[in-house]
């Protein structure tokens, strides 16, 4: 009896839980060697929205390899103009309900880096949950990270 009760509970509150997903950056500098910004705003992003509920009581985010996995099926790359459009294929096919993307552009040793909470269903930004402009100097970029999840956050909970 106790099994099957922990088995219920656990299975409700999976089920609750709202599965997010962060998207690689857009480099909208357009230069290749700032590509692995992409990846590590992402990962940052991630890994911090992970520490900020570690019991996955509020949200879980999709691990980062399950999202490459679903973009690859539709050979989707985050550098095509095209790909912001097409990557709600792979969004709905992982049950995903709110989707962090941004973007960034480097330059005189400054990053501009962009971020918004996207509802899936209207794959539209929220109006209320955007970093919009979060200027930095290059080696402070990760501090942008916290801003970005303290902005964000409550429109996941």
């Amino acid at each position: 009896m106790f099994l099957a009760t922990m088995l219920v509970l656990t299975a409700s509150s999976t089920l609750a839980q709202t599965r997010i997903a962060v998207l690689p950056f857009q480099n909208n500098d357009g230069k290749y060697e700032y590509n692995v910004w992409c990846y590590s705003l992402q990962d940052s992003l991630t890994q911090a929205l992970k520490a900020a509920d570690p019991d996955e009581a509020n949200y879980r985010v999709v691990p980062i390899d399950s999202l490459e996995i679903a973009l690859a099926e539709y050979n989707l790359d985050p550098s095509n103009p095209q790909y912001f459009t097409d990557m709600w294929k792979a969004i709905t096919k992982l049950n995903i309900k709110k989707v962090i993307s941004g973007s960034f552009v480097i330059e005189g040793g400054s990053i501009l880096i962009k971020a918004a909470l996207y509802d899936v269903r209207l794959k539209l930004p929220h109006p209320k949950y955007q970093a919009p402009n979060l200027f930095k100097n290059i080696d402070e970029a990760y501090e942008a990270i916290d801003e970005i999840v303290n902005i964000v956050r409550p429109g996941i909970m």
